[in-house]
């Protein structure tokens, strides 16, 4: 589970330095039909922390929380079906021992057994894979909006780059004046609760 979780977290990370990088290739793109001498004013420049704004989104902490417990859950499953074959595999060899069984017998027994724990890893690769599924799903929708509020973010500010700060970031040290984190966090949030009304209504 931990390895999946963290999993999570590191695409999260990585498709937000991608986002970074389309806002910032847009605006050069831009500054470069610009006038002379706006050329030659400073850039804008700001980041966001990739850590504080995973953390303080609170849909994305919710659907963490729910795809790790699906893991668990599974997990679990896994654990007691596995358990409860081990349990009839040295049934059958005490069996065995004891001379209580003829060779067609544990023939049939080890078909029996085999057949049973293949069922079980095929209910694990499918269990695996709706959550994977999940993950993707997640890893999109929050792709997505992310990128849709640093755009409006950086028409409404007009800034020249929004870098990304921690995950392997470029941003080693900055003033906290320049982290618009609490910002996107605010308007992320703020996004989920007018979902929210508006399934309700």
């Amino acid at each position: 589970m931990t390895g999946i979780t963290r999993l999570i977290s590191y695409s999260f990370v990585l498709l937000i330095a991608l986002t970074f990088i389309g806002c910032q290739a847009q605006e050069e793109n831009a500054t470069s039909t610009t006038s002379s001498s706006a050329a030659e004013s400073s850039p804008k420049i700001v980041f966001v922390r990739l850590d504080s704004l995973q953390n303080g989104y609170t849909e994305l902490a919710t659907e963490l929380e729910r795809l790790q417990g699906n893991a668990q859950a599974a997990d679990q499953n896994i654990q007691k079906q596995m358990a409860g074959l081990q349990s009839e595999m040295e049934l059958i060899q005490n069996k065995i021992q004891r001379g209580e069984m003829t060779p067609k017998m544990i023939q049939n027994e080890q078909q029996r057994l085999g057949g049973k724990e293949q069922q079980i890893m095929q209910q694990r690769d499918i269990a695996l894979a709706s959550i994977q599924e999940d993950q993707m799903k997640l890893q999109q929708q929050f792709g997505e909006r992310v990128k849709n509020i640093l755009e409006e973010i950086q028409k409404e500010k007009g800034y020249d780059y929004i870098l990304n700060e921690g995950g392997g970031g470029g941003v080693l040290v900055a003033r906290d004046s320049y982290d618009i984190t609490p910002e996107v966090l605010k308007r992320l949030n703020a996004l989920e609760e007018g979902i929210a009304k508006d399934s309700i209504q």
